[in-house]
């Protein structure tokens, strides 16, 4: 792990040397008429769980991270669901309508929202970021369409509030396509 993230893991450190020391203390504290099985056997076990151990971090290296998001950086967490087509679909019909979703990066209900999208729809919408310290930010927007709620949905010049089931956003949006969400 040092080599990996270059900094120690008190939790890692503490948990190793107690199962060394369990180890050990069955070695020495246990009656067995012959002890090389048993020893034999633990080498084996330790080989193994080294063996998988370098076989996981190889594959959790954080050099290899394809999407990681800087903390100081003020942007909204990353949507972890996944999309249906009929979703994909209903966010491209809503983009192509321009029905904007005015957003703020630290809204959990925000969050929610996309989540009920999934990650490829949600890349489909239009969202306006609102948070005045926003990555790329349309404050001023935000303020001349009077929204105080977020999430908030313009839908024919009309402002929406609150998170919206994707079944009443079709229906509020005269959404014709297949609707099984």
């Amino acid at each position: 792990m040092f080599f990996k993230i270059e900094a120690f893991c008190i939790f890692c450190i503490l948990s190793a040397f107690l199962s060394f020391s369990i180890f050990i203390l069955t070695i020495i504290g246990a009656k067995f008429e012959n002890r090389e099985p048993m020893l034999y056997r633990g080498i084996t076990i330790a080989f193994i769980v080294l063996l998988g151990g370098l076989i996981w971090s190889n594959q959790v290296d954080p050099s290899k991270a394809s999407e990681i998001i800087n903390p100081s950086e003020k942007s909204a967490p990353l949507i972890t669901t996944k999309s249906s087509k009929q979703k994909i679909d209903f966010a491209k019909f809503l983009n192509e309508n321009k029905i904007i979703m005015y957003s703020a990066y630290w809204c959990p209900h925000c969050h929610d929202q996309k989540q009920l999208f999934g990650k490829k729809a949600a890349e489909e919408l239009t969202i306006i970021e609102c948070a005045k310290d926003g990555i790329d930010n349309q404050y001023e927007l935000c303020s001349q369409k009077g929204i105080e709620g977020f999430p908030s949905w313009e839908i024919n010049n009309k402002i929406y509030s609150g998170t919206r089931d994707l079944q009443e956003l079709a229906n509020m949006t005269g959404y014709t396509g297949d609707t099984n969400f």
